[in-house]
């Protein structure tokens, strides 16, 4: 039952993320997206978290928008219960994550809100900030720059 479960996500989050260029509105299709597990405070703090993190990964210098992109797939793998929502909003946004985080003065709220996963009432992460949503993940989520070690670039 499990093995069917893993194989039905699979399927599901393949054709969510490869196969939804089908669709007339990319912000249409995502909020038809199943509700989460995730309470609206949950998934306004990964969105910051998950940017945060890929732009401490670069030291605040992004060398291109496809080593962003890809920056930004890992980085929402990490997050279980966010991994489809989180590789959906960095497809569809990602020209809009790059030109916030090369603009000079990168907030990772500003960019959360124009994606709508944050509300203008939210508060931004303080830069301490560490996820105890106890979410299961791949890997522990803190704000420290050790924790941004990407094995893929040795």
């Amino acid at each position: 039952m499990h093995t069917v479960l893993y194989l039905f996500q699979f399927f599901l989050t393949f054709t969510l993320i490869f196969c939804f260029d089908d669709f007339e509105d990319e912000e249409e299709y995502l909020t038809a997206l199943p509700s989460s597990s995730l309470s609206p405070q949950e998934t306004c703090d990964l969105c910051q978290v998950a940017l945060r993190t890929v732009f401490g990964h670069f030291g605040a210098n992004i060398p291109s928008r496809r080593k962003l992109v890809h920056q930004l797939k890992h980085e929402c793998k990490r997050h279980f219960n966010y991994r489809r929502r989180c590789l959906i909003l960095m497809k569809i946004n990602y020209n809009m994550i790059y030109h916030e985080m090369t603009g000079g003065s990168f907030k990772p709220m500003q960019a959360c809100l124009a994606m709508k996963e944050c509300q203008p009432q939210d508060s931004p992460i303080s830069p301490q900030f560490s996820d105890l949503s106890n979410q299961p993940e791949a890997f522990a989520l803190t704000a420290l720059s050790d924790d941004n070690y990407d094995s893929s670039d040795d």
